[in-house]
């Protein structure tokens, strides 16, 4: 927090709005209701296996605090490799 060294926010609290704000086309209202209406909640969180702590504990966490409905199920692939 610029104004508070004391204070820390982490990246994946801005992360709500980002996957969220992705559901709107240009021409959409840019709110938290209209990207909501628009496909929110989602059936499946498909997440790579490095984050699934930070997409199974705390993006619900803070999906709850913010009343905003948590996706019916977590999959959480493996690495996808070249070779």
């Amino acid at each position: 927090v610029p104004q508070d060294e004391s204070q820390v926010i982490y990246v994946w609290f801005d992360a709500l709005l980002g996957y969220i704000s992705a559901l709107l086309d240009d021409k959409d209202e840019p709110s938290l209701q209209a990207a909501l209406d628009k496909g929110w909640p989602c059936d499946v969180h498909i997440i790579g296996k490095d984050i699934l702590r930070f997409h199974a504990v705390y993006w619900p966490a803070m999906l709850m605090s913010a009343d905003v409905p948590l996706p019916g199920k977590i999959y959480s692939h493996g690495f996808l490799t070249k070779d």
